[in-house]
């Protein structure tokens, strides 16, 4: 199950007369994904495959632009001969930009977030059985933005793969968790001292 929000706000203030203007952007990207699969005894196979691609951008040209781009992959993979085999992954992503051009030579500021929190769990017991999850991610988000005074930018990208394999004979038993979590955060200004 996927569930992605993504709002974008512009405020612009034109100068009458002038080639420059204001600007005050916002934008907000969040993702969930969960897949999930459990067997219990008997002879069973499952497999469970999730893609996603979220491409946000907003601009004002020539002064004020914001993007986001995000791709990811699950896949869960289990099969059970008289076994207990359970495959579970969560993935949560939010990001976050901000953006204020100030007109002419006025201050600009902005600032960025990008937080990133993966998880995987396999577990078999009794029989015969083996289970596989795979996560795929990459996030990239950019802004720019320019005034009489100069520009800005910000890049940020997170590139990431996690990947579980379990497997055993009737009698073992296993458990396999692994976990990834990314923090990023930029901000930067541009200030006329008077």
């Amino acid at each position: 199950m996927f569930k992605a929000i993504a709002s974008s706000m512009i405020v612009v203030g034109l100068v009458a007369g002038g080639a420059f203007a204001g600007a005050l952007h916002d934008q907000i990207t969040a993702i969930g994904a969960t897949n999930a699969i459990q067997l219990d005894q008997g002879s069973q196979t499952a497999q469970s495959l999730q893609n996603l691609v979220v491409d946000n951008q907003q601009s004002i040209v020539g002064i004020a632009g914001e993007s986001f781009f995000g791709s990811i992959g699950q896949a869960l993979n289990a099969w059970g001969e008289c076994a207990a085999v359970s495959a579970s992954q969560n993935l949560g992503i939010a990001g976050g930009q901000w953006q204020n051009i100030g007109d002419c030579v006025e201050t600009k500021t902005q600032g960025s977030s990008l937080d990133l929190s993966a998880m995987q769990g396999l577990s078999r017991a009794n029989g015969m059985g083996d289970g596989s999850a795979l996560h795929t991610i990459v996030l990239n988000g950019a802004q720019s933005g320019a005034n009489a005074l100069g520009g800005l930018d910000e890049k940020m990208t997170v590139m990431g793969m996690q990947t579980s394999d379990v497997m055993g004979e009737p009698g073992s038993a296993a458990l396999v968790l692994t976990g990834m979590t990314v923090t990023g955060s930029q901000a930067q200004g541009a200030l006329v001292l008077q």
